[in-house]
């Protein structure tokens, strides 16, 4: 792929600028980051307002008044345009083709300066939001994943499922979101992240026209992880589905930890793709399966893995049994040298694939830069890579998955009886 590395300006009012040049393409994506989520919230009173912020921008400024002005903008040009609210940062973005890159500007900058807030807007999107949450309820092999926090961080903020809770959303006052938006929407908090066919000197020209004139500073920011995990072991959703969705989690490093790369190494042997040690035994063997895998997500001060099946619900037991089989098995036995050159290999091909797009690209440099500070190169990352051995895979498998570490959670018809016979299985 013809490109070249990143480039990084920063604006006199403190907006950071990253750039990475794809001549070799005929697009651009503008990704406008703000360190703002739902770790930044008050959990009694303002629970879900990053993620109603994120649906309301989209619903008009002085300029573009409605939001079929914004959208259709964006359509007749062919462009594609969307936002996302995770624990740490919110994302803007837009992408379309490379000439009408500065309309991805002018209107990604227009709403995270200019909205209008119209507080029939927000009656609208509060109902939207409330069945935003009962179509997520009613996916339950989704859902499971909102009640591994409340186990591994029970205390802080960082346990938060992003769209907050019926009670906080259906009342929340259009003054609390504003003043979220005030404290947090500032230009040095802000990253915008530009990645496709344009110069480093074009983003920055562009950047500095419609938000230079702006010197907004934040007034808050998220208390780091203070305490420790929940003293409870399971949490259990009992409801009638067909399928038991289930988890096992624990918290694993934090982002830029030195163990942070031999936990994906990890994470990929046991539980990534079908030739996984998690995937053969549950589901190949024991047939107890027909989905398995193993995930690992961090954050500045944390970080977790689940590992996620969706089993019949007379055979729950049994696979939390093969499960903990793998994580017992790994943590006596350990691995081999072709077992652990397999997983880097999986790593570095999945990392040099999932940057193949403009895409994908702005939202790693944006995502990395809101969060650490620093944007890595592709190279860094895979010399992190190859820096992993058997002793610092070994390392990691015996701090984070020994039994006291570990949770589960669950949705599905499982009586109390299976939960605490299970509670006792995962932390023997």
């Amino acid at each position: 792929m013809s490109s070249t590395l990143h480039k990084i300006s920063t604006l006199k009012n403190g907006t950071k600028i990253i750039t990475r040049t794809m001549d070799d393409t005929e697009s651009v994506t503008v990704s406008f980051f703000i360190g703002a989520g739902g770790r930044y919230e008050d959990m009694k009173t303002e629970y879900g307002a990053a993620h109603f912020l994120e649906h309301l921008l989209f619903k008009g400024t002085t300029k573009r008044p409605e939001a079929r002005i914004i959208s259709e903008e964006v359509d007749s040009v062919g462009g594609y345009m969307n936002a996302y609210t995770a624990e740490d940062h919110t994302c803007y973005y837009i992408k379309l083709p490379k000439n009408y890159v500065g309309l991805a500007f002018n209107i990604l900058a227009d709403i995270i300066t200019d909205p209008l807030f119209k507080p029939e807007e927000v009656e609208r999107e509060r109902g939207v939001i409330l069945e935003e949450m009962n179509v997520y309820k009613d996916d339950p092999g989704r859902y499971v994943f909102d009640l591994t926090g409340d186990l591994l961080w029970p205390k802080d903020s960082l346990r938060t499922n992003i769209i907050g809770t019926p009670e906080i959303i259906s009342k929340i006052p259009r003054q609390i979101i504003l003043d979220y938006f005030k404290s947090l929407y500032t230009m040095d908090n802000l990253v915008v992240s530009v990645a496709g066919n344009i110069s480093h000197a074009k983003a920055v020209e562009l950047a500095d026209d419609l938000l230079g004139g702006f010197n907004t500073k934040a007034r808050r920011g998220f208390e780091r992880i203070k305490h420790g995990q929940s003293d409870v072991i399971s949490n259990v959703v009992h409801q009638d589905t067909n399928q038991t969705h289930m988890i096992i989690a624990g918290r694993a490093p934090e982002a830029d930890a030195a163990s942070e790369a031999s936990f994906k190494i990890l994470s990929t042997l046991l539980g990534s793709g079908m030739s996984s040690r998690l995937f053969l035994n549950v589901r190949e063997r024991k047939a107890l399966a027909y989905t398995v895998f193993m995930s690992y997500g961090n954050f500045i001060d944390s970080g977790k893995f689940e590992i996620y099946a969706g089993v019949n619900n007379d055979k729950v037991e049994e696979a939390v049994g093969a499960i903990a089989e793998e994580l017992i098995k790994i943590r006596n036995e350990g691995i081999d040298k072709k077992e652990l050159d397999k997983a880097k290999e999986q790593v570095r091909g999945r990392m040099i694939m999932g940057l193949e797009s403009n895409s994908a690209v702005a939202d790693v440099m944006g995502s990395d830069m809101i969060i650490t500070g620093k944007v890595h190169t592709l190279d860094e990352l895979l010399a992190k890579i190859d820096e992993v051995t058997i002793e610092s895979v070994m390392a990691v498998a015996h701090k984070y998955l020994q039994p006291e570490n570990l949770h589960f959670a669950a949705i599905g018809p499982i009586s109390d009886e299976t939960v605490k016979n299970i509670e006792v299985m995962i932390r023997k």
